[in-house]
C-alpha cells in the first residue's frame, strides 16, 4: 500500500500536471488565435465595406464628370440647358437631382428632379423630391471645392424621408458647375450584410461623427429626427461609441471596448478612401469567441479523464517505476548543473523505462558533443575576429603612412622649389672661379636630392591610389565562376552560391579575379568524382569581407596544411603542377592588405577564406 501511495503521489502530479498545463496553454493559445482570427476578419470586413462605399461614391463622381465634359453648357440656350440636364438626369444611374450653377453659385437652369411618380413612370427607381429636399441638396453642393480643384464630394445628408444622400459637383466645360445628388440607399443592404452575427452592427460615419449608413433597420440614415426617439438614440450612441471615436481620432484598426449595452465588444474600423468617412463593425465578445467556450469544456473533460487514468495507473505502479524516474531526475539535475558526463543507470532494462534511460544517455552524449563543438566554434570565431582586427589595423596603418607621405611630399615641394630656384639664380650670376660657387653647387645638389625623394614619395602615393578601385564582390565572383564554368560542369561539380548583401572592396580587379579562379580550380581538382562547390561572401563586423570557397573533396592533411601557400609546394602528380597557384593567391591577398586561410578535415573537404578590408561605403545603391 505504501508503494501504491508513493506511486500515486509521484505519478499523478508528473502525469496530470503537465497535461493540465498543456491543456491550459493550448486553450490560451487557441483562444488568442481565435481572437486574432476574429479581429482579422473584422478588419477585412471593415476594409471591404469601406472600399465598396468609396467605389460607389467614386463611380457617381466619375459619371458626373463624364456628363460635365460631354456637353458645352455655356453655349446652350436656357431650354437646351434644361434638356441637357434632363438627359444627364436620365442617363446617370442613381441620380436624385441635377443642378447647373455658375462659379458664383447662381442657377444657370432650374434643377431637374422627380417631383411625382406621374411625372415620368419610366423612372420608378428614382426617389421623389420635395422642396425641402431640393433646399438640402443646394446646401450640400461643394461648389467652392469643385471650382478650385475641378471635382468634389459634399457632406452626406438625408432627405425628408430619411434616405441617405450625397451631392457631388464637377466643373463643366465653359466654367459652369454641374452638381448631381445621389442616393446611398443602395448601399444599405451591403452595410446590413457586413454586420457580424445577430447582435453585431456595422455603421458608416462621416468626419463629424454623424451616421451615414447603419446595419440597424431602426436607423437608416444620418440626421433623421422623427417621433421614434429610440432610433435617434441608437444613431447617437453609434456615433459616440469608443470604436468610432478612436477611428475619428486616427486610431484605425481593431479595438476592444464596452458598448452602450454594457457588453464587452470586439470591433474594427477602416477609413473610406478619398472621403475621410469611417466604417465600423463590431459584435459582442461572447458571440465572437463562442468557440472558445466549447474548447474549454472539451479541455476540462480531457483533463478529468487524464486525472482518472493517472490515479488508476499510480495505484498499479510499483517501486520499480519510481527509482528509474528518480534516476532520470538526478541525471537531468546533473546536466542542468553542468555535469555533461553524467549518465543514468537502468539502461539495460528491456521496458519503456530502459528505452527512456538509453534515450536520456544518448541526449546527454549529444549535448556533450554539442558543447565541445560550440566551444570549438567560439574559439574559431574568436580567432577569426582577432585576425580580422589585425588585418584592419594593418590596412589602416598602411593607408595612414601613404597619406602622410603624400602630405609631406606636397608640403615640402613648395618651399623646396623656391630654395632650388634661388640657388640656381645665384649660380647663374656667380663666376666659375668664385669660392661661393662650390657652396652654391652643394646647396643645389642637396636640393635636387630632396626633390628626387619628394617625387618618389608622390609617385608611390599616386601608384597606390591608382590601384585602389572600388570593386563589387558579387560581380568578381560571378566573373570567376563564368571563366571556370565549363571546367566545373565537365567535372560534375554542383555550384552553390551563398551571397550576402552587396559588398565592395578596394583593389585590382584583374588580380583578384585570377586569385578567385585559382581557388575554384583548386577546389575542382580536389573533387575528382564530382561534388558540391559553395561560393559566398559575408561581412565581419562591417569592416572586413570574408569570401568563402568550400568544396566536398578529399580534404587537406593537417601535416601539410601550413605549407600549402609556399611557392613550388604541391602534392599533385601532374607533370605541369608547379605549386604556384595558392602562393599567387596568398601574394594577391597580402598586396590587398588581406589574408587567405584554410580549414579542412580529411575526407570532408576544405574551405578557403579570403579576408579583405571593406570599402567604408560598402552598401551598393
Amino acid at each position: 500500500m505504501r508503494i501504491g501511495t508513493r506511486a500515486l503521489l509521484i505519478v499523478v502530479p508528473v502525469a496530470v500536471l503537465p497535461l493540465v498545463g498543456a491543456g491550459w496553454i493550448g486553450f490560451s493559445v487557441s483562444r488568442r488565435a481565435l481572437e486574432d482570427r476574429t479581429r482579422a476578419a473584422q478588419v477585412a470586413a471593415a476594409r471591404f465595406l469601406a472600399e465598396r462605399v468609396s467605389a460607389e461614391v467614386r463611380g457617381s463622381l466619375h459619371a458626373a464628370a463624364l456628363a460635365a465634359t460631354a456637353m458645352e453648357f455655356a453655349q446652350l440656350s436656357s431650354e437646351e440647358r434644361v434638356g441637357a440636364m434632363r438627359l444627364v438626369f436620365r442617363q446617370i444611374e442613381g441620380a436624385a437631382a441635377v443642378a447647373l450653377l455658375s462659379p458664383e453659385g447662381a442657377e444657370l437652369a432650374p434643377p431637374v428632379f422627380l417631383a411625382s411618380r406621374a411625372q415620368d413612370p419610366s423612372l420608378a427607381d428614382r426617389p421623389v423630391l420635395q422642396q425641402g429636399d431640393i433646399e438640402e441638396f443646394a446646401r450640400s453642393i461643394p461648389l467652392k471645392a469643385a471650382v478650385q480643384v475641378g471635382a468634389a464630394v459634399g457632406p452626406p445628408h438625408a432627405s425628408g424621408e430619411g434616405d441617405p444622400r450625397v451631392a457631388v459637383a464637377v466643373r463643366a466645360r465653359g466654367g459652369a458647375v454641374l452638381a448631381v445628388e445621389f442616393s446611398l440607399a443602395r448601399l444599405a443592404p451591403l452595410v446590413s450584410e457586413s454586420r457580424l452575427g445577430s447582435r453585431g452592427s456595422a455603421v458608416v460615419v462621416d468626419r463629424s461623427g454623424r451616421v451615414v449608413l447603419s446595419s440597424s433597420r431602426e436607423a437608416p440614415a444620418p440626421d433623421v429626427i422623427d417621433n421614434d426617439s429610440h432610433s435617434q438614440y441608437h444613431l447617437e450612441e453609434a456615433g459616440r461609441s469608443p470604436l468610432v471615436q478612436a477611428a475619428l481620432a486616427g486610431n484605425v484598426g481593431a479595438l476592444s471596448f464596452t458598448g452602450a449595452d454594457h457588453l464587452e465588444r470586439l470591433g474594427a474600423t477602416a477609413e473610406v478612401p478619398d472621403l475621410g468617412w469611417v466604417v465600423a463593425v463590431d459584435e459582442p465578445a461572447d458571440d465572437a469567441l463562442a468557440e472558445s467556450r466549447v474548447l474549454a469544456r472539451r479541455t476540462a473533460a480531457a483533463v478529468a479523464v487524464a486525472l482518472a487514468a493517472g490515479v488508476a495507473l499510480a495505484l498499479l505502479a510499483s517501486g520499480a517505476l519510481v527509482r528509474p524516474i528518480r534516476a532520470l531526475h538526478r541525471g537531468a539535475s546533473a546536466l542542468a548543473g553542468g555535469e555533461l558526463g553524467h549518465r543514468v543507470g537502468a539502461a539495460d532494462r528491456g521496458d519503456e523505462l530502459g528505452d527512456l534511460a538509453r534515450a536520456f544517455n544518448a541526449m546527454a552524449s549529444e549535448i556533450e558533443r554539442w558543447n565541445r563543438e560550440l566551444a570549438q566554434r567560439v574559439e574559431e570565431k574568436t580567432r577569426e575576429a582577432r585576425e580580422a582586427q589585425d588585418l584592419l589595423l594593418r590596412a589602416q596603418k598602411l593607408a595612414a603612412v601613404g597619406q602622410l607621405g603624400a602630405g609631406v611630399a606636397h608640403e615640402v615641394n613648395n618651399p623646396l622649389a623656391g630654395l632650388l630656384g634661388q640657388a640656381q639664380l645665384l649660380l647663374m650670376n656667380e663666376p666659375a672661379d668664385s669660392p661661393r660657387r662650390k657652396k652654391l653647387e652643394a646647396i643645389e645638389a642637396q636640393a635636387l636630392r630632396i626633390r628626387e625623394i619628394v617625387q618618389r614619395l608622390q609617385r608611390s602615393a599616386d601608384e597606390a591610389e591608382g590601384a585602389q578601385t572600388a570593386l563589387d564582390l558579387r560581380a568578381m565572383l560571378e566573373e570567376s565562376l563564368l571563366r571556370s564554368g565549363e571546367a566545373l560542369a565537365a567535372a560534375k561539380v554542383e555550384v552553390v552560391r551563398e551571397y550576402g548583401p552587396p559588398l565592395r572592396v578596394l583593389g585590382d580587379q584583374r588580380r583578384l579575379v585570377e586569385a578567385f579562379c585559382e581557388l575554384l580550380t583548386n577546389a575542382r581538382r580536389a573533387m575528382r568524382s564530382g561534388g558540391k562547390l559553395t561560393v559566398g561572401y559575408r561581412s565581419i563586423d562591417g569592416q572586413l569581407a570574408a569570401i568563402d570557397v568550400a568544396d566536398t573533396g578529399e580534404g587537406i592533411p593537417e601535416a601539410i596544411r601550413p605549407r600549402i601557400f609556399e611557392p613550388f609546394f604541391t602534392t599533385k602528380q601532374e607533370w605541369n603542377a608547379k605549386g604556384l597557384g595558392l602562393s599567387m593567391v596568398h601574394e594577391v591577398c597580402e598586396s590587398h592588405h588581406g589574408r587567405v586561410t584554410v580549414t579542412s578535415e580529411p575526407g570532408r573537404g576544405a574551405t578557403f577564406t579570403v579576408l579583405l578590408p571593406l570599402l567604408q561605403e560598402k552598401a551598393l545603391s
